[in-house]
């Protein structure tokens, strides 16, 4: 039994009114749970950090790592200099093979339930196209700003894409050092807007983002105070009034304590919107058929 959160409630009272203008974003957080091909977790920015630093520029005879020892370097900054150690083909060959994935999360097949305007994801990883293959019509995923092809749902992928990683920063190169940054901070206002279509009669889910890219978060938060005729709601588990309050007043956004999973769910429970062949309690079948991890 899930906790009772007043603004799940809230975004439940007000799925008829929403679900034809909702518009996802999702975040590292929107992964937690899958595994890659080689049966490892997906990492978080930290512990990516942490592995590439071990292996490409740290120095053994220095002693064993000690992630401590790089204090409040961010992973873009790390990467530059690994970048500038190794070259670029080694960083992404390691990118892929970290965040391949042969299979979904239960909650990227069932998204295209929600039938998202648009999806805007700053991860690398294709779970949201493997999720789409198993529904009809076609996903258009765009990296750059560029024009949507007619009649396709849109995923936006301004940090670039797995299936595209031979291509230069901005034609869809995965973005990770700080200078990448740089080069795709013009483009992040108008994908952004691209993506909330008329932003101000639009319902932004955000889930599992923690605003720790400014880049991004910023563009969210200027966003946000020009369009606050409608609720956005962010989902990541944490119980914590002061968090919630944070959000509300600083953001103008509602934080829903569950996970991705679990908001899916509760909502599925409330409003039925998931077929029966994919409902929540068939989990395990759906592991034995092969189809999400």
């Amino acid at each position: 039994m899930l906790p009772a959160d007043e603004n799940m409630d809230a975004f439940v009272s007000n799925w008829p009114h929403f679900r034809d203008r909702l518009v996802v974003f999702l975040g590292a957080g929107a992964s937690i749970g899958a595994k890659n091909i080689h049966g490892e977790p997906l990492m978080s920015a930290y512990e990516l950090r942490n592995q590439l630093w071990q292996t490409y520029k740290h120095n053994i005879q220095q002693g064993p790592f000690d992630p401590r020892n790089l204090r409040l370097m961010g992973l873009e900054h790390a990467t530059a200099i690994i970048e500038a150690k190794t070259g670029r083909q080694i960083l992404n060959e390691t990118l892929v093979r970290s965040f391949s994935c042969e299979k979904p999360l239960w909650q990227h097949i069932v998204l295209p339930y929600l039938r998202p305007v648009s999806i805007f994801t700053t991860n690398y990883d294709e779970l949201v196209e493997i999720g789409y293959k198993n529904h009809p019509g076609l996903l258009d995923m765009i990296c750059y700003d560029r024009h949507p092809i007619p009649g396709r749902r849109i995923l936006y992928k301004p940090h670039g894409s797995l299936s595209h990683v031979g291509q230069p920063i901005g034609k869809g190169g995965l973005v990770i050092t700080q200078f990448d940054y740089l080069e795709m901070i013009s483009d992040y206002r108008e994908m952004l807007r691209s993506a909330m279509n008329d932003f101000r009669r639009t319902c932004v889910i955000i889930v599992g983002y923690s605003f720790g890219d400014m880049d991004i978060g910023a563009e969210l938060y200027q966003l946000r105070k020009q369009s606050a005729g409608i609720p956005w709601y962010a989902i990541f588990p944490r119980s914590d009034p002061e968090v919630k309050k944070m959000y509300s007043k600083r953001f103008s956004i509602e934080q829903i304590d569950r996970t991705f999973e679990d908001f899916l769910r509760d909502l599925d429970e409330h409003v039925d919107f998931i077929p029966k062949e994919h409902k929540h309690e068939r989990i395990a079948a759906l592991q034995a058929a092969g189809l999400i991890q």
